[in-house]
């Protein structure tokens, strides 16, 4: 008989309750981790949330403006007639971008703030460097 078998030979599995384990203490400890865990979220989460709700409220603001769709006019117009000046209207780059973001097209809503950035419209240059989830 080799070593592996002698030791395998004395192996048995425990059958019986363990001595000194406490179900319900063990439970009562597991909630408290749990509630620990989730009473306070990461600083960064809570900024993040914060951000989001302000975008979604200037977004709200811009949309809500007398001349809004004046505007989203004017840039779906731009294509087949040009401006006076020939110039993109970045007044409509910016609300359709809010438009876009209010309706969950995010990256969409990026790259028209940047487009409006690009344009020196200075809300939208705020929101150029901000990463939107």
């Amino acid at each position: 008989m080799t070593a592996i078998d002698e030791l395998v030979a004395d192996a048995r599995i425990p059958t019986g309750p363990r001595d000194g384990f406490d179900v319900g203490t063990a439970l009562r400890r597991l909630a408290a981790d749990a509630a620990a865990a989730t009473a306070k979220p990461h600083p960064d989460t809570v900024r993040a949330a914060q951000a989001g709700q302000r975008l979604s409220v200037v977004c709200r603001w811009i949309q809500n403006r007398p001349d809004a769709a004046d505007h989203v006019d004017r840039l779906a117009q731009e294509p087949e007639t040009a401006t006076n000046d020939g110039h993109l209207d970045v007044d409509g780059a910016l609300v359709f971008a809010c438009l876009l973001y209010l309706t969950d097209h995010r990256e969409s809503a990026q790259f028209w703030w940047q487009l409006a950035a690009g344009a020196d419209h200075r809300s939208a240059s705020d929101k150029r460097d901000t990463p939107v989830r």
